[in-house]
């Protein structure tokens, strides 16, 4: 957990603040009836992050503390990951996996942003231990604590559902007494009425497609599972560590004894939670993309859990040890590479730039889903917009004639930034571009004849 907080805590405010983080910060901001307006008709997903940001950025509006939050949902998954790991697999695997969890640069990417990514992981592996409790004890404590947190992954995230669906597959596959699979069924249901609300706005608010996202590819999965793993080295460590995880569970299950075959079933829910949310993503994305590795960090915790239990598996110890020290090596020699980054979205960078190369007559056109974060930018950088001609759409010819210079700027470069091109007057011309992190800004010149 010490070691999670640090690498959380350092460099929280050094990124920019990407377009998703200053929603967050708008919609914390609103007053009651806007913001009540907005999670019923647009914004349903996050709405319990929304509702907790509405107290936390009263506290403060500081860019590090608004995201402190976001950090202490994740330092607090650790601990969690570590109860479940020891309840279905073992101390040591628990162990492994919980300190694979707070040196993930994907989770600490996440940590260190205004968004409920991270307390919807939090809360969706604290439902996962309740199941298991709920299932394993009988007890009723336990079966009111998985209601309510199963609910509140929902209200989390809806991808936390797929978390969700996945208990239930699961339940197929275990060998005990129906008594006890009706009764954690009658749970499931429960939170299923207490969601009813996030049903009744899918239905009735039809949102657009999410426009940055296509339909994935081959390559796509594969990146997701580099976000998981790591590239490189740890890798192919992970990959081979969930595959002696596999091993043991093929090795129990087709064991003779029933004590050894009732204990693969732990295998079978760790997998279908890595498994069932991906598989889903991707099926659902066929006619609507929705494919993004940060909806589904939800799967994260289970991959750890079974990269630890693949690790723990490995004798003699000298080799087991050895093996992890390699993976944690490797996970900690990556993280530098990560604080250097400037972020998702490099609007601080682009606000430097701007600040150097534009001029007071000079017109900028930001989207205005984008103008937030561009704002932002400026003061993080404690600098002021160069101009004041700032607008969300290309002016009209009666604005531009007396503009010689427009600046386009255009985060996760669409089609629509190129539509503005070909849509200046004919006597603008495209002069040159820079490339930012996410972030395209096009230069466009008046011809000389018409100056």
């Amino acid at each position: 957990m010490l070691l999670a907080l640090t690498l959380r805590i350092f460099g929280l405010d050094a990124k920019s603040v990407f377009a998703d983080e200053s929603a967050s910060f708008r919609f914390a901001q609103l007053d009651w009836t806007g913001f009540w307006n907005t999670i019923t008709s647009r914004e349903a997903n996050m709405a319990l992050y929304y509702i907790v940001m509405r107290f936390w950025i009263r506290i403060s509006s500081a860019v590090w503390f608004v995201r402190l939050f976001s950090a202490l949902a994740a330092v607090a998954t650790v601990p969690v990951v570590f109860l479940l790991g020891r309840r279905v697999f073992s101390a040591e695997a628990a162990l492994f996996g919980s300190a694979l969890l707070a040196l993930n640069s994907f989770h600490i990417l996440y940590s260190q942003a205004a968004r409920g990514y991270t307390l919807a992981v939090l809360l969706v592996t604290l439902c996962s231990l309740y199941f298991i409790r709920a299932l394993e004890e009988a007890d009723w404590h336990a079966a009111g604590a998985y209601v309510v947190s199963a609910t509140a992954a929902l209200y989390a995230h809806f991808f936390a559902a797929f978390v969700l669906l996945a208990q239930l597959f699961s339940l197929f596959f275990l060998k005990s007494q129906s008594r006890i699979v009706r009764r954690q069924i009658g749970l499931m249901l429960l939170v299923a009425g207490l969601g009813t609300p996030l049903a009744a706005f899918g239905a009735l608010h039809k949102t657009d497609p999410i426009f940055w996202l296509d339909h994935p590819s081959i390559r796509d999965v594969h990146h997701l599972f580099t976000y998981f793993f790591g590239s490189g080295l740890k890798f192919g460590l992970s990959a081979l560590s969930i595959i002696l995880a596999a091993r043991e569970w093929w090795r129990r299950a087709s064991s003779s004894t029933q004590r050894a075959y009732e204990s693969a079933w732990v295998y079978v829910f760790v997998g279908l939670w890595l498994a069932v949310p991906v598989a889903l993503t991707l099926l659902i994305s066929h006619w609507r993309p929705v494919f993004s590795p940060r909806f589904l960090m939800i799967c994260l915790p289970a991959v750890v859990l079974l990269v630890g239990e693949g690790l723990s598996s490995v004798k003699p110890p000298i080799a087991r040890y050895g093996f992890a020290a390699v993976l944690f090596t490797s996970a900690i020699m990556a993280l530098p590479s990560y604080y250097r980054r400037p972020g998702l979205e490099d609007w601080r960078g682009v606000a430097d730039y701007l600040t150097k190369n534009v001029q007071p007559s000079d017109v900028i056109v930001v989207d205005v889903y984008y103008r937030d974060a561009f704002d932002i930018a400026f003061r993080q950088s404690q600098q002021n917009c160069p101009t004041q001609k700032v607008m969300p759409l290309l002016p009209g010819r009666n604005v531009l004639k007396d503009v010689h210079r427009i600046w386009i700027v255009s985060c996760h470069p669409t089609r629509k930034a190129h539509d503005e091109v070909r849509a200046t007057p004919r006597d603008f011309f495209l002069h040159s571009k820079a490339n930012f992190v996410g972030i395209e800004v096009l230069r466009l010149e008046k011809s000389p004849a018409v100056k």
